[in-house]
């Protein structure tokens, strides 16, 4: 097999390179996302695919020990799933149809995508938009670009990319984190905080009323000195607007709360009142990607009262696909759909942080090999 890794500036860049230097039989083996930049720290994003392509010579195709155990693997998935598997590898690009109209490729796509906890009307959505995004693009067969990429463009159209936290030397500006417990906020908090000290040279202050957990506060006391910014606790919404005073004339100021469920609306209320008292020019909900659609949907209900202006979504190294993560932050009958600000896929500070992009969700939208139908002979 001869194997090469190609980089681009996003993952239809790179399908694109392969396709003209390896041919339409190459087949994707890996991909992944790297930086540029101070550490990485809001440098650009791009995808690395690692592509092979079998030289058969006219011999039979020998499999290698990880080709084996990967096929292996699939079938049994498959088979699990109630899906025939393929007895090898072929076209990502299945175009056959069954009596729906719909090709298998498709098919499969809309099957995993429920699978992975999008909702039965949004996968259906997305697959029918999918197809019309096809035939627009002249390519009403799926023969000149896999379906895959035509998905993830047609779901890409669905997200909304909004803008990372701005700041102006003497112009002080306050930024609140909210959203459940455990989805990384506090990490958050530090991430942007050495962002905007180390690499914008901006003047940072932290702020906390997480006092429901003595270790929040500790943790938060710990990068604030290590960093060396000021930092004030506030327990009441009467002490809000002293503290910000006392933290002085900065260009930013991140406020840390606690995690709160939101189906309480009692711990809402108290949330809602400490943030009047902070008016922030922005608040930013933290969700992780490792989360289920339901529970990122219950998230943004119930802390609709916030009104958070834009998500930040967390713990993207924690999961395989973000189909759905993606489908409970797009717009629905439900939900206007919510700005992505920024993406974090790690627990480093600040090095695992980035600017929201779309090619990061949508290049792990699905799992790298679906298993198709497999057709009866003719």
């Amino acid at each position: 097999m001869h194997i090469r890794t190609f980089r681009a500036a996003s993952l239809q860049d790179a399908l694109e390179q392969i396709r003209h230097q390896m041919g339409p039989d190459a087949s994707v083996l890996h991909t992944r996302q790297v930086r540029d930049g101070w550490m990485g720290w809001l440098g650009r994003t791009y995808v690395e695919v690692t592509a092979g392509l079998k030289d058969t010579g006219g011999l039979p195709v020998i499999e290698s020990r990880e080709e084996r155990r990967q096929r292996e693997t699939d079938s049994r998935v498959a088979s699990h799933r109630g899906v025939a598997a393929p007895s090898v590898c072929g076209s990502v690009n299945a175009t056959h149809e069954d009596s729906t109209g719909i090709p298998l490729q498709l098919q499969a796509y809309r099957e995993e995508l429920i699978h992975s906890g999008v909702g039965p009307t949004t996968a259906q959505r997305w697959i029918d938009a999918t197809i019309s995004f096809a035939a627009s693009m002249g390519d009403a067969s799926g023969r000149g670009t896999p379906w895959l990429e035509h998905l993830q463009r047609t779901v890409g159209r669905e997200l909304r990319i909004g803008s990372p936290i701005r700041t102006q030397v003497g112009d002080r500006r306050v930024v609140a984190l909210v959203g459940p417990t455990g989805v990384g906020k506090t990490t958050t908090v530090a991430k942007l905080a050495a962002g905007f000290r180390i690499e914008a040279r901006r003047r940072v202050g932290l702020l906390t009323i997480d006092t429901f957990r003595i270790a929040a506060v500790q943790q938060l006391r710990a990068y604030a000195e290590i960093m060396d910014l000021p930092m004030e606790v506030v327990e009441k919404p009467e002490q809000m607007r002293p503290a910000l005073d006392r933290l002085g004339d900065l260009d930013l100021v991140l406020i840390d709360t606690a995690g709160r469920s939101p189906r309480s609306d009692a711990r809402i209320d108290q949330l809602v009142e400490l943030l009047r008292s902070a008016q922030p020019d922005e608040t930013h909900l933290v969700l992780s990607c490792a989360s289920s659609a339901t529970s990122i949907e219950t998230a943004l209900r119930g802390f609709a009262p916030v009104r958070p202006t834009a998500a930040i979504l967390t713990k993207l190294d924690e999961t395989s696909q973000t189909a759905a993560v993606i489908s409970a932050v797009v717009a629905s009958d439900h939900s206007e759909g919510v700005p992505l600000s920024y993406l974090t896929n790690g627990q480093q500070v600040p090095d695992d942080i980035t600017t929201a992009d779309a090619e990061s969700l949508l290049s792990r939208l699905l799992p790298a090999k679906v298993m198709v139908p497999q057709l009866d002979a003719a």
